[in-house]
C-alpha cells in the first residue's frame, strides 16, 4: 500500500462520510426523496468503509452501538418530522461521541 494512502485513506473516507450527511441532511430538509435515498446510501457505503478500517477499536465502542441503534430507529421508524430529524441529529451526536469513548 502506498504511503500516501495509508496516511490519508481515513481522513479521505470521513470527508466522503461528512459530504454523505450533508447530502442526505439537505435532502431531508428539502423532502427530496431521491437525493435521500443517495445520500443514505452514501453515508452507509462509507460508513461501512471507516468500521472496516478501525474495527478492532470499534467493535468495543458503545458509542456505536448507541449510534447503529439510532440509525435503525431513524431509518425503519414512521413518525412525525421532528422525530426524524432528532434521531438524525442523535445519530451525529452519538458519532461524536465515537472518537472520545
Amino acid at each position: 500500500m502506498s504511503e500516501f494512502w495509508t496516511t490519508w485513506y481515513q481522513p479521505l473516507l470521513g470527508a466522503l462520510h461528512v459530504l454523505g450527511i450533508a447530502a442526505f441532511g439537505g435532502a431531508l430538509l428539502a423532502d427530496a426523496p431521491a437525493l435521500r435515498r443517495i445520500g443514505l446510501a452514501w453515508m452507509l457505503a462509507t460508513g461501512v468503509l471507516l468500521y472496516l478500517v478501525n474495527a478492532e477499536r470499534l467493535i468495543a465502542s458503545t458509542s456505536l452501538r448507541i449510534k447503529l441503534v439510532l440509525i435503525a430507529l431513524a431509518v425503519f421508524v414512521k413518525g412525525p418530522r421532528w422525530l426524524i430529524l432528532s434521531l438524525w441529529a442523535a445519530v451525529i451526536f452519538a458519532a461524536r461521541g465515537i472518537a472520545y469513548f
